[in-house]
């Protein structure tokens, strides 16, 4: 991603409560490029697509049992700094959400 298309994809947090969200939300699960939430002229946050977010969890974790098995650690004891969520759990708790909403 090139300059010119960051500065395309930034967004301030008034412009996110001022109705524009939805549309974001829309354009980022539609291209699948992130979009950069700026408060007083600094990134705060990135919106990212649930795919996007549960591939993070997943490479995370892969990194985290790479340093286990490097450290020389044994595998599945003591217990883990945070639990990821499959993209199948992500799904269910958000239609949970959607249920909730109606």
């Amino acid at each position: 991603m090139d300059l010119r298309q960051v500065f395309e994809r930034m967004i301030s947090v008034s412009e996110l409560g001022r109705g524009q969200a939805s549309k974001v939300m829309q354009t980022v699960d539609e291209t699948g490029l992130p979009f950069f939430v700026v408060k007083n002229n600094k990134p705060q946050a990135v919106i990212i697509s649930i795919r996007d977010y549960a591939e993070l969890l997943k490479a995370r974790e892969v990194l985290a049992a790479l340093d286990l098995a490097e450290a020389g650690a044994p595998r599945g004891g003591g217990t883990a700094a945070y639990q990821s969520l499959t993209e199948e759990e992500i799904r269910h708790f958000l239609s949970g959400e959607q249920e909730e909403e109606r």
